[in-house]
């Protein structure tokens, strides 16, 4: 008999017992590893903020960026660990069975996160040493890394246009004279020279609106092929005219796609222009050109006018030769320019980001550093504009700053140096992530405020949506990312739609990304190793797919771009970590299974695919915030969709046009989902829009337990659901947008929505389609922005009330009144917009001191309207004036009669719509005297009907 050996037991003991200790605690519920890498992962954030801004050796950059891949694993393990260690929180009688059933269910996965915390916590360490290191000598890194404590004013290229100005005539004439030719001009210039600028200052005035029947503007991309280049053309004409895009297109090559040119342009035989942005000789070589011209432009009786921006000169001179080539070149700000545009970006206020009128600087100042100023920058716009936001109100330290930009920009440019220091100043970890997130999508691409507020709420930037706009807030005072779209018909001044950052800003944000892996993209030919460190991928539409068989475990964000790629499924099998999932316009028909299996996502857009129905197995969302499902298929939603508890925003309308193309602003192009009961469950939504009311009105008592919202969209509506809305009303503390479309045949009456007035009062939208009982008390809307009545009905008193509204800016009547006669006398104060559709028996309108600020008037077949509105030549204010589908009495009193074209002579652009088709440009007798006049055109009115539509359902 062997008898063992006493230090064998005690060997195995002392092993045995703390895994037997360990598993014991798990089977309990104890996770104490998972509060070890919880404060791991605050002192790496610690250190990596400390250790922020330094442009110190490659030891620190090398650290930093590990440490970056340290804190990106674990956040996706803390999410995996979210969901296995969920039984240990349940509560009652039989939680303790459960939670040890619950616990020995996963042990397996439980000792796998184990496992990789602990292989985590050996790699901390040494990053840790190095980052420590130079933590404690952070403060000079940080005064050599960065600018401290600097405010910056938004560089907004829309506002304060300055200097250019022969540079703008010479292109303006170029492209407005009477030469029918084709003509095709290079706008050149050195980099932040202000070239797009420039040319969408031209391509926006109107004059050239008014001159072209056609306009499209194309942003080139490097990566692209001449057929993308058409095909992105092509997209553009057909948005420009309201026209749906052949689904064979995409199936075409060159050749045909520049026939496909060719014959559009023939066919609507009118004016167009083309601007094709970023041009470089990757990108459009001579032979590309020449095609562009012989084969895809018409030349013979049409006016046609192209427009390409770039830095290469070499690629001009050899264009040159070609014949057709126009060169305007941008030239730098002069002195006196250049110092204009310094005071107006260095002294904007925190309340107006774009200020029209800045008051002068000290003279002292001006004397001491404009020289410096304009001699450091060389007459570039860009660097002058994120200068002046650099040294704002900052008189104390203009000398320090300056030379030091001086200094380091000898070897780097201006341009470069001025970015780098705007983006190093950031010292918040999150916001820089926030101005990272904008690499992600291709340059000069507009992302709407909403979706940039959703998309870093979900990757963790942000813990609440009012922190994520107050982050969006900061990076437009910073003067790192600038408006694309801006809502000027708003009570309380211009209102930022959609931004950007500038394409050297994007670049150089492209540069950052991959040093510190926070960004891939398909278009950059990765190696597959690369890929697997990827948090975040893009795959742009121009080229490139992801690899198969590659695992994305670390990825955090998916954006797929590219409509013509085929994914295999084994890609979304390995996105265990994913929380950013955009698979808009991809033409994908059903939800990839493995997709369904993603359950740490947090924002799913689906906008403009094919699907046609929504899986059951939607339930395992259940940390989803945001589902777009715009544009689908969807009719019903599942019962699964309850368990969602974490979602906010519930965009689930569909369109369908092509059903009902006589008119597209009929309601029957819209509809809403059905949603299944119960879905007073979804407690946080924020925004639901739109859903379908049922039968028994079980879905309108149950919006009432939805006491966040702040948007809601409801179709199909009946009289009976009135009473029912009006009690939900008394519940929302929130509501401030609200759509209302009731079935055919069906009245609202409308005192049943006056049970909570506070409701009432908070709505600052509200939308209504269908006939209206009366009895809404329009003066409790005193909160009121913007107002839609469709098919209203209601009697001329209606309008009476209206005018009394202190807030109302944009006004959109569709058989709305049964008059003769609109009149209004008085009131108004605030209305910017003012759109007049479809009064059949309207016969006459009349303003009198009223709507002083109305900037813009839209007339929509009104069949039985004879002249002009009466008091029309008071409002002083007036920019701009639609005319659709009128009487030809009314036209012809416009173009021949003294008295209509006086009334109009002071509003400098009208156009008139027939058919939805381009003609002729057209002029009044008296206006044609005065340079101005009445032009027939379809494109600004068709898109203001899209616009209409969207707004209505959603705001976005």
């Amino acid at each position: 008999m062997v008898i063992p050996d006493p230090g064998i037991e005690k060997s195995i003991c002392k092993h045995l017992v703390p895994i037997i200790i360990y598993w014991v605690g798990l089977l309990r519920g104890k996770h104490t590893c998972i509060e070890e890498i919880e404060n791991t992962y605050d002192r790496m954030k610690a250190s990596l903020k400390d250790t922020h801004g330094g442009e110190g050796n490659e030891t620190l950059k090398t650290a930093r960026r590990q440490g970056r891949e340290i804190t990106y694993r674990i956040e996706n393990l803390l999410d995996k660990s979210e969901y296995y260690i969920e039984g240990h929180r349940w509560m009652g009688p039989l939680s303790c069975t459960l939670k040890y059933l619950y616990n020995i269910t996963h042990t397996c996965n439980l000792c796998s996160i184990a496992q990789e915390i602990n292989n985590i916590q050996k790699l901390v360490p040494p990053i840790q040493v190095v980052l420590d290191k130079y933590a404690r000598t952070g403060a000079s890194i940080v005064q050599t890394g960065r600018l401290e404590n600097r405010h910056m004013a938004p560089v907004l290229n829309e506002f304060n246009f300055v200097g250019m100005k022969e540079s703008e005539q010479a292109l303006l004439e170029l492209l407005v004279d009477e030469e029918d030719d084709l003509k095709v001009i290079a706008v050149t210039g050195k980099p932040g020279a202000g070239k797009t600028t420039l040319v969408n200052q031209v391509y926006e005035n109107q004059q050239v609106k008014r001159h072209f029947n056609c306009r499209a503007w194309v942003q080139l991309e490097d990566s692209f092929t001449m057929k993308q280049m058409l095909l992105s053309l092509i997209t553009q004409l057909y948005a420009d005219s309201n026209r749906p895009l052949p689904e064979v297109i995409s199936k075409m090559e060159t050749i045909q796609l520049a026939d496909v040119i060719m014959r559009y342009l023939k066919e609507n035989r009118g004016r167009y222009v083309i601007v094709l942005d970023g041009a470089s000789e990757n990108i459009l070589e001579r032979s590309q050109l020449e095609i562009l011209i012989n084969i895809a432009l018409p030349k013979d009786n049409n006016y046609g006018r192209v427009v390409i921006t770039t830095r290469a000169e070499q690629m001009v001179k050899e264009l040159l030769l070609l014949g057709h080539i126009i060169k305007v070149a941008v030239a730098a700000l002069d002195k006196s320019e250049s110092w204009d545009l310094f005071c107006k970006r260095a002294s904007g206020s925190d309340t107006d980001p774009f200020p029209e009128d800045t008051d002068p600087f000290p003279e002292e100042v001006e004397n001491k550093f404009s020289d410096r100023i304009y001699n450091l920058c060389d007459g570039l716009s860009l660097a002058i504009s994120v200068l002046g936001g650099l040294l704002r109100r900052k008189f104390d330290r203009y000398d320090e700053i300056i030379t030091q930009i001086d200094q380091r920009s000898q070897t780097s440019g201006v341009v470069t140096e001025v970015l780098r220091s705007s983006i190093n100043e950031i010292s918040d970890e999150n916001l820089k992530s926030c101005l990272l997130y904008f690499c992600i999508f291709p340059r000069n691409f507009a992302v709407t405020a909403n979706n940039l507020i959703r998309i870093w709420c979900a990757e963790g930037f942000a813990q609440t949506e009012q922190i994520a706009n107050e982050c969006l807030t900061k990076l437009v005072k910073r003067n790192v990312v600038q408006a694309a779209e801006v809502d000027y018909y708003e009570h309380k001044g211009k209102r930022i739609k959609s931004y950007k950052v500038h394409d050297l800003m994007h670049g150089f944000l492209q540069a950052e990304v991959e040093e510190v892996n926070f960004y891939m993209s398909t278009s950059m030919n990765h190696q597959t190793r690369d890929y697997r460190r990827a948090c975040r991928l893009s795959v742009p539409d121009t080229r490139g797919t992801v690899p198969s068989n590659i695992n994305l475990s670390r990825l955090r964000s998916l954006f797929i771009f590219r409509k013509d790629a085929v994914y295999p499924p084994t890609i979304f099998s390995s996105l265990r970590s994913l929380r950013v999932l955009s698979l808009e316009n991809v033409p994908i028909t059903n939800i990839p299974k493995k997709i369904l299996k993603l359950t740490h996502l947090r924002y799913l857009n689906l906008r403009n695919t094919n699907i046609t129905e929504i899986p059951r197995s939607i339930g395992n969302f259940r940390n989803l915030e945001t589902l777009n499902l715009k544009g689908t298929y969807v009719k019903k939603l599942p019962k699964e969709i309850r368990k969602l508890k974490n979602l906010r925003h519930l965009l689930a309308y569909r369109y369908e046009t092509l059903r009902y193309t006589q008119d597209p602003r009929r309601p029957d192009g819209v509809f809403g989902v059905e949603a299944p009961k119960g879905i007073r469950k979804l407690n946080q939504l924020v925004t639901l829009s739109v859903v379908a009311a049922d039968d028994n009105g079980i879905f309108i008592k149950e919006v009432a337990n939805l006491h966040q919202l702040r948007r809601l969209g409801i179709m199909d509506l009946k009289e009976k659901d009135g009473k029912n809305l009006g009690e939900a009303l008394k519940q929302m503390d929130s509501i401030s947008s609200m759509s209302l479309t009731l079935k055919d045949k069906e009245k609202l009456n409308l005192e049943d929505l006056q049970l909570n007035q506070d409701a009432l009062r908070r709505l600052q939208r509200l939308y209504l389609r269908g006939e209206l009982r009366e009895g809404l008390q329009f003066s409790n809307l005193g909160n009121l922005v913007r107002l839609r009545l469709s098919g209203s009905q209601l009697p001329h008193e209606s309008f009476e009330v209206l005018k009394n509204l202190p807030y109302l800016v944009d006004l959109s009547l569709i058989r709305a009144f049964n008059v003769e006669k609109l009149s209004c006398r008085g009131g108004f104060p605030r209305l910017k917009v003012l759109d007049i559709d479809q009064f059949d028996q309207l016969v006459e309108i009349e303003i009198s001191e009223s709507m002083p600020q109305l900037s813009k008037m839209i007339i929509r077949s009104c069949c039985c309207l004879r002249r002009m509105p009466l008091g029309i030549v008071n409002l002083k204010e007036m920019k701009e004036l639609h005319l659709f589908e009128m009487p030809t009495e009314f036209v012809n009193k416009l173009r021949n009669s003294r008295e209509d074209g006086e009334k109009v002579q002071h509003i400098p652009n009208k156009w008139f719509y027939n058919d939805g088709i381009q003609k002729e440009q057209v002029e009044s007798a008296y206006t044609n005297a005065q340079q101005s006049g009445v032009h027939e055109t379809a494109s600004e009115g068709t898109s203001r009907n899209n616009e209409l539509h969207d707004e209505e359902i959603t705001e976005e």
